[in-house]
């Protein structure tokens, strides 16, 4: 059986319908306690059942049950629930830009909490979050590159990308920097007009030669580099786990304890020769910082975006539902409808009766 799973745009309606949800219930029976109070105290017992002939007490609760779940159905439409994709073309007008996200052993170092992987998986989504209009791929990069997500303007796809990196997609250690960049130039569409953006993500350890050269060769073709640091420069030692899930700590060839520190004067050197700037990801706001001052002033320009995939509102289905409901509360009687009911006898004659037969009683 195939399980679906149902994303909501405003969650946090969620939160207030599993704590509302329960008051409401509570409130709505506490009414109904007051109600049959109030009624005791204001008419005798024994006319009770004359006044409410034909009222039927399991009718009124099913009023109040269709208030409160109508209650619920509105607070579930204001979570936005999302359901199905439609493809729509897309155009924008923005920049092309491509990070180069570094997934070699090193990114588990924890200087950065809860680690670097993790920590640069979060400045990638806030560039999703930053660049609206712009088109975003992403290059993956240890000891080889691939590019793992062509640019487009879907940052859902971009996100989903960037959520799949981990230590052990790319076998080969090291970090092939000078590889990342030359991939991330082929994924570039010149015919565009907009400006080219590289981003490199990394803590620029065990980096092979080249590097410099390469960003070199894609700021003689006008693609800007900026480089983002990733780590401290006191570093911290390389933690992996053994085949029982236990945390052990990585040797290099001799048994020593390998320690992974941030080359921040390498970043430095790449970006000055991109023509971009270098942004130290402990810094606060460091992807904000670097986006509003180095990438998003740069020109801009139009490009189709092809096919996206839009996530589509089902909000109409519980909000129809919640109006049906509150229609069928008003509408619906709390008295039984019967040929054969009588009317209640008026109040007068109740009361005379009733004190008739306190007077012969007594």
């Amino acid at each position: 059986m195939t399980t679906v799973l149902v994303p909501f745009a405003m969650p946090v309606f969620l939160v207030l319908l599993v704590v509302l949800g329960p008051l409401l219930a509570l409130f709505l029976w506490w009414t109904w306690r007051r109600k049959q109070r109030a009624l005791t105290q204001f008419v005798r017992a024994r006319l009770l059942p004359q006044l409410t002939i034909g009222v039927s007490a399991w009718r009124q609760q099913i009023k109040r049950i269709s208030v409160w779940a109508a209650a619920m159905l509105v607070l579930l439409a204001l979570a936005r629930p999302l359901w199905g994709h439609v493809e729509q073309d897309s155009r924008g007008s923005g920049i092309d830009v491509i990070l180069c996200f570094d997934v070699s052993r090193s990114m588990l170092a924890t200087d950065l909490k809860p680690n670097r992987l993790q920590r640069g998986k979060l400045a990638a989504f806030d560039l999703a979050r930053f660049a609206k209009g712009d088109r975003l791929g992403l290059v993956a990069f240890a000891g080889s590159a691939f590019l793992q997500c062509p640019l487009a303007l879907d940052p859902e796809a971009f996100r989903q990308s960037v959520q799949s990196l981990d230590t052990e997609i790319i076998p080969e250690a090291g970090t092939a920097l000078a590889e990342a960049i030359r991939e991330a130039r082929q994924g570039f569409n010149r015919e565009s007009g907009a400006s080219r953006v590289i981003l490199v993500l990394t803590d620029g350890e065990d980096h092979e030669p080249g590097a410099v050269e390469a960003v070199r060769e894609a700021a003689a073709e006008g693609i800007r580099v900026f480089t983002l640091g990733v780590g401290s420069a006191d570093g911290d030692l390389l933690r992996s786990s053994d085949p029982y899930g236990n945390p052990v700590f990585v040797r290099d060839e001799s048994g020593n304890p390998v320690k992974s520190r941030l080359n921040e004067e390498l970043l430095r050197e790449l970006a000055e020769a991109g023509r971009g700037f270098y942004s130290n990801l402990a810094e606060p706001q460091a992807m904000r910082s670097l986006y509003d001052r180095g990438i998003g002033v740069l020109p801009k320009g139009d490009f189709a975006g092809g096919k996206v995939r839009q996530a589509q509102e089902r909000f109409q289905w519980p909000l129809a539902v919640a109006a049906v409901l509150l229609l069928f509360e008003i509408l619906f009687p709390e008295a039984r409808r019967s040929r054969r009911m009588r009317r209640p006898p008026p109040i007068a004659e109740l009361y005379a009766a009733d004190s008739t037969s306190s007077s012969s009683r007594a």
